[in-house]
């Protein structure tokens, strides 16, 4: 299991850095060959795209649960019965999502204020096929759930990479070749396919047995899918509602410009939650798996462990970011840091941390761990509590940095009183163990390390550009923090099995 983890966060990282690359030449190249309207349009796709997915209602997650509880290896018809009703009730949310698209396309005049004729037109018809084409891939998409829970992340990884790698000489090809929006569209459509497919062999050779086909109501097959999903569902909206009502929360009462900053200064957070936030996929099958079998000393091991390198990560990659955040900001966006951005992005680096290493895994495991109504009632009593503290607070003239402020008191209230009692009683653990052995041992190591950086910075600042200083500031962080965390917080055991795992990938490699 652990060797299944360390090469789905490695290929977590790979798919991010593709991604990240992909994204910024694509971007460059609709721009520079079908100008801001034709890159316009695109952007406009995708976002209704990624609004259709709410119509999953949390229902593909569990296919991975039933798949992480080896399911298929007790009762392989009973498991083809749960994913083959996921995957029917996926391809009725599809025919609504091809009603949707019909309908809308009366509308392509108001929803892209597009007035002449002929470009109307045509933004319909790429609107039609990219619709038409992502709903007939929809149910699909159970397919990539199914891979997760049987650990084989990497595998849709690889399959992820090779699609955007495909995409992106194909988008070059299409554009050089005059060949329009129209031909990306139809590109990314078949692109999609071929994902689908491939993820769809995968699975097939992975479990023996395994057939997915459109199925007939079954009541009892329909109570335990949707008796998990409503609550999967429920804390999916309830994270939708709290973080997307933010902004139009903030335009109502602060206007556009303070939409803007608010926005500007979480996008270093944003970043450094890329950076850390991959290895979490691998919780909630390993949870679910752990939590099925009744190893619950091995589930409670299991959580430290994910917690602690969480916090790792956060002292290695956030703690930096909130010392050099200025300079970062400048060098990054081009833009000046005033007071207002100076205290935002500190809190907005806070709540990413208080995330990753408060929230997040004891969210999925409890999610995973049948206390997944528990999890969905409190998410939606905080996220209507933030939107209400935020408008009354918005309303009284209070500053946007109250948003941040609710955001992450309402979230450690919530873990202290509900989320961490709850997962302790499930895994039988103590919490001031558990919390010390996840917290403080990284703290005490990135002590000397901030030390270091301040005084980098101090010999640096005013004499080197902004991008330059952080680099080698943070480098000097790095550096100082990892060798500290090697040679005092990692156990002489723990070392030794380390190098000789390494060893042995080595010598693996080189026969």
């Amino acid at each position: 299991m652990q060797v299944s983890v360390a090469k789905n966060t490695a290929t977590n990282y790979l798919v991010m850095l593709i991604r990240f690359f992909q994204g910024l030449l694509v971007t460059r190249w609709l721009i520079g060959y079908l100008g801001d309207s034709g890159y316009g349009l695109w952007m406009l796709l995708w976002t209704f795209f990624g609004y259709a997915l709410l119509m999953d209602f949390g229902v593909g997650i569990a296919g991975q649960k039933f798949t992480s509880q080896e399911l298929f290896k007790r009762d392989i018809r009973h498991y083809n019965a749960i994913i083959s009703m996921i995957f029917t009730f996926h391809a009725l949310m599809a025919l609504l999502i091809v009603a949707g698209a019909f309908v809308a396309s009366f509308f392509m005049e108001d929803i892209f204020s597009v007035h002449d004729p002929v470009q109307l037109v045509y933004c319909r018809k790429c609107f039609l096929v990219f619709s038409l084409g992502a709903a007939a891939l929809f149910p699909l998409g159970v397919l990539n759930e199914v891979l997760v829970g049987l650990h084989k992340i990497y595998i849709n990884n690889y399959i992820l990479a090779a699609g955007r790698l495909f995409e992106m000489f194909g988008f070059l090809v299409i554009l050089k070749c005059k060949g329009g929006l129209f031909g990306i569209v139809c590109y990314a459509v078949c692109v999609m396919a071929a994902e689908r497919i491939a993820a769809w062999i995968c699975a097939a050779r992975l479990i023996p047995g395994f057939r997915m086909r459109l199925h007939l109501f079954d009541r009892k097959v329909f109570h335990e899918v949707f008796g998990f999903s409503s609550g999967s569902y429920f804390m999916s909206l309830a994270k939708f509602l709290r973080v997307q009502t933010r902004n139009p929360i903030i335009s109502k009462f602060r206007g556009l410009d303070s939409v803007g900053i608010f926005n500007l200064s979480g996008r270093l957070s944003d970043l450094c939650n890329q950076a850390i936030g991959q290895y979490n996929s691998n919780v909630r099958p390993v949870a679910a798996q752990l939590f099925h079998r009744g190893r619950f000393r091995m589930l409670r091991d299991f959580i430290v462990k994910s917690m602690q390198w969480n916090m790792f990560m956060c002292c290695l990659i956030i703690i930096p970011a909130i010392f050099l955040r200025d300079e970062a900001i400048v060098a990054l966006f081009k833009k000046e840091v005033t007071p207002l951005i100076h205290t935002l992005s500190l809190l907005s680096l806070i709540g990413s941390c208080s995330w990753l290493v408060v929230t997040q895994i004891p969210s999925s495991v409890l999610l995973m761990c049948e206390k997944h109504h528990l999890l969905a009632w409190t998410s939606m009593v905080e996220a209507v509590v933030v939107i209400f503290l935020n408008i009354l607070f918005l309303r009284s003239g209070a500053s946007i940095i109250c948003i941040e402020i609710i955001s992450l008191g309402m979230s450690t209230v919530l873990f202290a009183t509900v989320r961490f009692p709850v997962m302790l009683k499930l895994i039988h653990g103590k919490a001031v163990p558990i919390l010390f052995n996840i917290y403080v041992p990284s703290l005490l190591a990135s002590l000397p390390a901030v030390a270091v950086l301040l005084l980098c910075k101090k010999l640096l600042l005013g004499h080197v550009h902004n991008f330059l200083l952080c680099a080698v500031c943070g480098t000097a962080y790095a550096v100082v923090y990892v060798v500290i965390a090697w040679q005092f917080l990692i156990g002489r055991t723990k070392k030794e099995l380390w190098k000789r795992r390494v060893m042995i990938r080595v010598r693996k490699y080189l026969r």
